[in-house]
């Protein structure tokens, strides 16, 4: 499935991400802080997807329980990530259900593991509140139409 069709989705709507269900309930759009447009797609079981269109860069994550500490490596269910990336931006638009908050700016840092699993940790710097999600690179071969 092609990017810009993913984002005309309408809530409630689904799709299969590798072979699981994706129910789309809340999108926020963030410009981050250089003006590229980033949108995170969210669902009713605690997944996101990160979409950057002008890079065609698509993230599968499912959000993460434990608490945890941003640093320059972390060790979550006994793998390492070391720390890859680290970007910021302001949420502009906010539909559905989605745990951000709109106009709020976020700090969001990636740690890669060996594997190549991705730890984003996105912070509200106008909370202090932390949210860690663990995941992987998708194609848009991998998301299809339920």
């Amino acid at each position: 499935m092609k990017i810009s069709d993913l984002l005309t989705y309408e809530l409630g709507e689904s799709v299969s991400v590798t072979n699981a269900p994706f129910t789309k309930i809340g999108q926020a759009e963030v410009k981050l802080d250089d003006g590229t447009k980033m949108f995170w797609l969210f669902d009713d079981e605690d997944n996101m997807i990160s979409v950057v269109p002008d890079e065609e860069e698509l993230v599968f994550f499912q959000k993460i329980v434990e608490e945890i500490e941003p640093s320059d490596m972390i060790l979550f269910q006994s793998k390492e990530y070391e720390f890859s990336y680290e970007d910021g931006g302001t949420v502009i638009e906010i539909q559905g259900e989605v745990l951000v908050e709109e106009e709020d700016h976020y700090v969001f840092s990636d740690y890669q593991s060996k594997e190549g699993e991705t730890i984003r940790l996105i912070t509200n710097e106008t909370t202090g509140e932390v949210v860690g999600y663990v995941g992987h690179t998708v194609s848009e071969e991998d998301i299809m139409e339920i």
